[in-house]
């Protein structure tokens, strides 16, 4: 019985004090020292939309060395993200690093890749134009076999 008793006592006790700390709270003072604390907001913009703004930064700069690093980054964003105009977004940073000859074909490669896999979120999400945007990307690359390609997958979804 005494163990309930103090365990009951125990629970009251820290029941009453956290009314006590969210009344005081209530009452436009804060208690203890909480008006200390900073409450940071979650940020609205996307991850992969920073990421990207970070590469622009840094090609600006023309700073290789952190524009592919933050490119790196945006791709592992853009892929969470499952969204196609994410990886379009890093395809076309892909294609301004192998512009500017950092990693030689390797970038061009890249954005292939990344523009294929953007081909294949937007059928996902039921996007003609978008893959059409992105066949035309395939063109530019001078890759007709996959621009070809992708217009057939366009066309299923017609």
């Amino acid at each position: 019985m005494i163990k309930t008793r103090w365990g009951l006592s125990l629970a009251g006790l820290m029941v009453m004090w956290t009314i006590g700390i969210f009344a005081l709270g209530a009452s436009g003072s804060a208690p203890l020292g909480l008006d200390r604390f900073v409450f940071a907001e979650p940020d609205s913009t996307p991850v992969w939309v920073q990421r990207i703004a970070r590469v622009d930064a840094a090609l600006a700069r023309s700073d290789l060395s952190v524009a592919i690093y933050e490119w790196r980054e945006a791709y592992g964003a853009a892929v969470r993200t499952r969204r196609s105009e994410a990886l379009i977004a890093v395809a076309q940073r892909a294609m301004r690093l192998a512009e500017l000859g950092a990693g030689s074909d390797y970038f061009r490669s890249e954005a292939r890749h990344t523009y294929m896999h953007a081909a294949l979120r937007a059928r996902a999400e039921r996007s003609p134009q978008v893959i059409l945007g992105i066949a035309e990307a395939f063109d530019k690359l001078g890759d007709t076999e996959r621009a070809s390609q992708v217009r057939r997958i366009a066309k299923t979804l017609s």
